[in-house]
């Protein structure tokens, strides 16, 4: 779904485009002058313009309006005057909203961004004029823009000359994809779990299942390892889906800097990638256990997934969360109540691994095994009686359950 949810934008980003560079835009001038023709001699030069002959602004709009152009210039009376002066001069642009399209709002913006560039050129050539007049030192653009600034970044005590905002899009679009990996890994072994065991107790297989001369334990670690790996494959393809939908949507948007990772001295090591491996699996048997604890309280497949899209809600926070903010920028009410959902810290580990922070990694990996042995336990204890054959569970228990307090 992913690949065709980008094609598709990709196709009305480049339509939009199409349209944009074959649009055209009106002028009409109630003005005079060397200045307003200057204006209109660069307006006209290279562009695809429609002239309005008119005698009042009333039927030049008119006129306007009857055109296939999405932009009309307005040169009002006094503009020649004004400017000459040394005061401002307005122009004004009206927008043919039509179809309320994109296309109709970047042909304006496509407008501006002409006079824009007019009037910044033409105001390098005043003050250029002003300069010489007055016998003055400096230069125009000395005078237009008194400061500029200049950015730099320090990373790990190093000092990079490049500002900070290209450090943290790069950043970003490398380390997004890593909390959505797990979170999507997660999700896929939780519901796989769940389903499976959900599918044998409706279908009544899984007491033959359990009636075989089989440990208990090997059925959970078969369990375990099953959902594991589908688990893997399931999130591989969707990062292979979504990585094709974020190129494919937004390829019409050119990279502001061309940057590597190296360039910062940041990224993955293989010390890294070993760490994560272990948040990963971890957190994969610590969700897999509470899924199947969890599962065998459903009556049927679709009970199975009502309690899983509980379980699925405090991975999804965190992740959402930590993607656009740090742990530490929370109030500190919202920080504690984050700490205590364990993947919280598969989240802070996965970002800690690409700054380089192994501790912080090691200590989410210490949280998160201390909650995955707790919930191994359970899921040993429950397989091992016949509670996995018996028990039953729904949302309509508590309900009963309030009304018995009533």
């Amino acid at each position: 779904r992913c690949p065709i949810m980008g094609s598709a934008i990709q196709v009305s980003q480049e339509s939009v485009q199409r349209a944009v560079r074959g649009a055209s835009f009106a002028i009409w001038t109630d003005d005079d002058g060397s200045v307003t023709d200057a204006l209109m001699t660069y307006l006209y030069n290279d562009n695809l313009v429609v002239p309005i002959e008119a005698t009042n602004l009333e039927d030049a709009l008119s006129q306007f309006t009857e055109t296939d152009s999405s932009s009309l210039i307005y040169i009002p009376n006094g503009y020649n005057e004004n400017v000459t002066l040394g005061q401002q001069g307005r122009l004004k642009i009206y927008a043919n909203l039509r179809k309320l399209n994109m296309a109709e709002t970047q042909s304006t913006d496509i407008v501006t961004s002409l006079i824009n560039v007019y009037n910044y050129y033409f105001s390098i050539q005043k003050i250029e004029n002003l300069i010489e007049s007055a016998d003055a030192a400096g230069t125009p653009l000395g005078y237009r823009n008194p400061i500029t600034i200049d950015y730099a970044s320090i990373l790990k005590g190093n000092v990079l000359e490049i500002p900070p905002m290209a450090i943290f899009s790069l950043v970003m679009s490398q380390s997004i994809m890593l909390p959505i990996m797990v979170m999507m890994m997660v999700m896929f072994a939780i519901q796989m779990a769940a389903t499976s065991i959900a599918l044998e107790k409706e279908q009544k297989t899984l007491e033959i299942l359990m009636t075989l001369p089989v440990s208990r334990m090997t059925i959970l670690g078969g369990k375990l390892s099953g959902s594991i790996v589908i688990a893997l494959a399931g999130s591989v393809s969707y990062l292979i889906g979504f990585g094709s939908y974020m190129n494919s949507a937004f390829s019409f948007v050119p990279d502001a800097q061309s940057m590597s990772l190296t360039d910062v001295n940041m990224g993955m090591t293989p010390f890294g990638f070993l760490l994560i491996g272990i948040v990963i699996f971890v957190t994969l048997i610590a969700a897999l256990a509470m899924a199947l604890s969890v599962a065998v309280f459903a009556d049927n497949v679709r009970s199975a997934q009502s309690f899983t899209s509980v379980l699925i809600t405090p991975i999804m926070v965190p992740a959402l969360v930590l993607m656009f903010s740090d742990i530490e920028m929370l109030p500190l009410s919202f920080q504690y109540i984050l700490l205590a959902i364990p993947y919280t810290h598969t989240m802070i580990a996965a970002k800690a691994a690409f700054l380089g922070e192994y501790f912080v990694v090691m200590r989410s990996i210490l949280f998160i095994s201390i909650w995955t042995v707790a919930l191994l336990y359970i899921a040993a204890r429950i397989f091992s009686t016949e509670r996995i054959i018996t028990a039953r569970f729904t949302f309509g228990d508590i309900g009963m359950i309030f009304k018995r307090k009533k």
